[in-house]
């Protein structure tokens, strides 16, 4: 059986309509589908500096207190000041980097301090002073 002309046309039109709403829900189901962009995370929130030393110098000067070892802690700038009266080269040596020494190590613990801790707050030095008169106090630089 042969079909007539105008109902071959139909048939191809019909056709061609079908493809196209075949292919435009392909399209829609595909962009459903897809992930969306993903959302900027929101920036960290911008900490000052000076303000985020002089929380880890309290933070030091409690941890002194806990271990009932009296001494005083600032932020000065860029330099952490202790005055404690065991400083010296060797203890300030042991505070900032020894995890096992007894007499530092619940310091370190209590207060998390360490020289990459003081580098990534911007601690150029670490001054520790024994508190004696005419002593040059013991000096860190990072």
């Amino acid at each position: 059986m042969s079909l007539a002309k105008d109902e071959v046309v139909g048939l191809i039109v019909a056709a061609v309509v079908g493809v196209a709403a075949l292919a435009s829900f392909a399209y829609q189901q595909g962009k459903s589908t897809t992930p969306s962009a993903p959302e900027k995370p929101e920036p960290p929130p911008v900490v000052d500096p000076q303000e985020a030393r002089a929380e880890l110098s309290e933070k030091l000067a409690a941890a002194f207190d806990q271990d009932q070892n009296p001494a005083t802690v600032a932020a000065d700038g860029t330099a952490l000041k202790i005055r404690w009266e065991m400083c010296s080269k060797q203890m300030l040596s042991r505070l900032l980097r020894d995890d096992a020494h007894y007499q530092v190590q619940n310091i370190r613990q209590l207060s998390g301090i360490s020289i990459p801790l003081l580098k990534k707050l911007g601690f150029k030095r670490v001054e520790c002073d024994d508190g004696r008169q005419g002593l040059k106090p013991a000096v860190e630089t990072l």
